[in-house]
């Protein structure tokens, strides 16, 4: 039975597997090659270790649990980067399914948690950024009610180098 609840610390290993393993699969298309092959599961596990031992402030991270393993995970917080926006937007900073398991429904109950958790605490608007190539994730989002509004984004400190699309609702 699929449970959504608040990442804790012990769950840094397994979001760091889920996350590389995501990476390679969703993006290996458009993403390089050495990016990806330079993803390290236990690097990915101490930077989650450290972010979840002190998330800040209106910063969630959730998982979706299986089975008492992992499926998923969504990262969600303040949209600092688009005052455009106005000051109580939100962001849902990433969503992430376990390859195995993409299309069972767990991304969309959880993308939907986070969102209500978000419009609960008063962030409005929400956005979400996706890789302008990954026509999926675009789709995935329009179909959870976001629109894309013609901002995109390329951070200058960015090695990845891939525009990215917002989708706001």
């Amino acid at each position: 039975m699929l449970m959504i609840r608040s990442a804790a610390v012990e769950d840094a290993a397994a979001i760091g597997r889920l996350k590389v393993r995501s990476w390679r699969s969703a993006y290996a298309d458009y993403l390089p090659a050495a990016v990806l092959d330079a993803l390290d599961p236990d690097q990915e596990a101490a930077d989650w270790a450290g972010y979840l031992a002190a998330v800040p402030g209106e910063h969630r991270l959730w998982v979706a649990v299986d089975g008492g393993g992992v499926v998923g995970f969504c990262r969600t917080g303040p949209a600092g980067d688009d005052p455009d926006l106005g000051s109580r937007a939100a962001e849902v900073y990433g969503l992430y399914v376990d390859p195995d398991r993409v299309g069972a429904g767990i991304g969309r109950g959880l993308f939907a948690h986070a969102v209500a958790d978000l419009r609960a605490r008063d962030f409005r608007p929400v956005c979400v950024y996706a890789y302008q190539p990954n026509e999926s994730a675009v789709r995935f989002y329009q179909r959870a009610g976001f629109s894309l509004d013609g901002v995109t984004r390329l951070d200058d400190d960015d090695p990845i180098g891939v525009r990215e699309v917002r989708l706001v609702a």
